[in-house]
């Protein structure tokens, strides 16, 4: 029965990401937000904290 419970939890591991995948999906964000509203400085530094919140919030 233990060999089964491993098994078990073996499959219910959450899989991880590499390390700044969500960052980087903010910065790429940000930056097309900022480019379709005229305004990259802004939506560029918006897109690196709402991908850092991403990747450092959920864990």
């Amino acid at each position: 029965m233990d060999i089964k419970k491993k098994q078990t939890m073996e499959k219910m591991e959450p899989k991880k990401s590499k390390k700044g995948v969500k960052l980087g999906i903010g910065i790429v964000l940000g930056t097309i937000v900022g480019y379709i509203t005229s305004n990259m400085q802004l939506w560029f530094v918006l897109g690196i904290a709402i991908g850092a919140a991403l990747e450092y919030g959920v864990q």
